[in-house]
């Protein structure tokens, strides 16, 4: 098995095309077809469904891509680490991500950074809960946005930007107007459709449902990423909770999750590292950028945020209230 091979079975299943594919690698089709005939035999079975008209990953491929998408994303780190390594010029902040934090605002802290760092070449690596704790005490990654409350001892950390969570119905009972906010006990008996735990909202949940002393109902299928929460919700499967920067298609049916006090419940992500490492001058750098910027996040929601540009063109206001920024400052609490 080699790189050339994976990094074309990952072009086949991009372009759904063997042609394509060769294409965008640059190579003969045959050459590519061979490649991946050889892979296949050493993998023991077929890695797509050829027909005359497309090409379709089987379940083997199915469930094999994501390996071979982590494997050569392993590739690509270490040749990071090592050209880091050969120039002290070259400045890499490895920073890991829960499935769970918002694109849109990771995206404006980090263009905000890199205007302000553009030697620093920041390297993204997505994982589940367990697996960024692992390769943070590993060395493996210096930094870590997660879920606030999930990473306790041996960890430091600063806040970076809350969320309200979002509920969800089964039946599709939105009226067009406004979404008015739903207190928890009024949906508790609901049957709401889950992912598994590694991304830190499923027992985020579970833990809001136990501390109102309800016990939450599961459907009895695990949906694979909050996206399929979405779809399966609109297929009537069950209901579902998301956090609002998360809802796509769903968000006209999304009504705020409130509690008995008519306080919105709120996930909050910290950006957090290890106590015990070495942390190098620009990835401190980093650090310090997420404490300005953190504070600055009206709400969690991209639009509200005053470096990312709303429908119209305007900027919004700029940052909250002093005692506000100071609310967000303050080490975050465990889910409630």
């Amino acid at each position: 098995m080699t790189l050339t091979q994976l990094q074309f079975a990952k072009a086949v299943a991009e372009a759904r095309s063997f042609s394509g594919a060769a294409r965008a690698c640059h190579v003969s089709q045959p050459s590519l077809s061979h490649a991946i005939a050889k892979l296949e035999e050493e993998l023991g079975g077929p890695l797509f469904a050829r027909t005359t008209r497309r090409v379709a990953l089987t379940p083997l491929g199915i469930s094999l891509l994501p390996l071979m998408d982590s494997a050569l994303e392993s590739v690509r780190h270490l040749n990071k680490a090592a050209e880091a390594a050969r120039n002290p010029a070259v400045r890499i902040v490895r920073l890991g991500l829960s499935p769970l934090v918002s694109g849109p605002l990771l995206a404006a802290a980090l263009r905000s950074f890199q205007k302000k760092a553009h030697e620093t070449t920041v390297v993204l690596k997505q994982c589940f809960l367990d697996d960024l704790g692992e390769r943070l005490h590993s060395h493996a990654l210096d930094l870590a946005v997660v879920p606030a409350g999930f990473f306790g001892r041996g960890y430091e950390r600063c806040p970076f930007y809350e969320d309200s969570l979002q509920y969800l119905p089964c039946d599709d009972s939105s009226d067009g107007g406004s979404p008015t906010p739903v207190k928890l006990d009024e949906i508790a008996d609901q049957t709401f459709v889950v992912t598994a735990d590694g991304c830190g909202l499923t027992p985020f949940v579970k833990e809001l449902f136990r501390k109102g002393k309800r016990k939450l109902r599961q459907y009895p299928g695990v949906a694979l990423n909050h996206q399929v929460i979405e779809e399966w919700v609109g297929l009537g499967l069950g209901a579902g909770m998301l956090p609002l920067c998360k809802l796509t298609t769903q968000r006209h049916r999304a009504r705020p999750v409130i509690l008995r006090n008519g306080k919105p419940v709120l996930l909050r992500y910290e950006l957090v590292w290890t106590r015990k490492a070495a942390v190098a001058p620009h990835v401190r750098r980093m650090i310090d950028h997420f404490r300005i910027f953190g504070p600055q996040v009206g709400g969690g929601h991209p639009k509200r945020h005053p470096l990312v540009t709303t429908r119209t063109g305007a900027r919004p206001s700029g940052p909250p209230s002093s005692r506000a920024a100071r609310e967000r400052s303050r080490p975050t609490a465990p889910p409630p």
